[in-house]
């Protein structure tokens, strides 16, 4: 999965200017030691995304990436609130992207498990 790119709408300032931030993929030890970023919850025949903020904040401090290492999570204070929200959908799509994913195998698997068909009998 590709490292997701946040542009933002207004640079943050600091040792440079930062028009845009890059998370990296979140990986075995992040998922088990900081959780699902939301849950579904039901609302009548339906169900809706309720996200977990303080686990999605963890996770933007923690994915923060730049050149390759890890990025300053001090930068993040800096954002407004349109920014702050696509860093959320960005921290969010990474699991949504993971579970259409595996929904996409899942089907693709079943629809190509056809029976094997038995050999005609021969008529000699």
């Amino acid at each position: 999965m590709p490292n997701k790119i946040v542009v933002l709408e207004k640079p943050i300032v600091g040792h440079r200017p930062l028009r845009q931030l890059e998370f990296r993929e979140p990986k075995f030890r992040d998922l088990m030691e900081l959780g699902d970023p939301y849950v579904w919850v039901p609302a009548g025949e339906y169900s809706r995304r309720v996200d977990d903020m303080p686990a999605i904040e963890k996770y933007a401090e923690r994915l923060l990436t730049e050149d390759g290492k890890p990025g300053d999570p001090l930068v993040l204070d800096q954002l407004g609130i349109k920014d702050t929200r696509k860093v959320r959908e960005a921290i969010v799509g990474f699991f949504q992207d993971a579970v259409e994913t595996a929904a996409s195998k899942t089907s693709d698997e079943s629809s190509s498990s056809t029976q094997a068909s038995m050999p005609e009998p021969s008529t000699t």
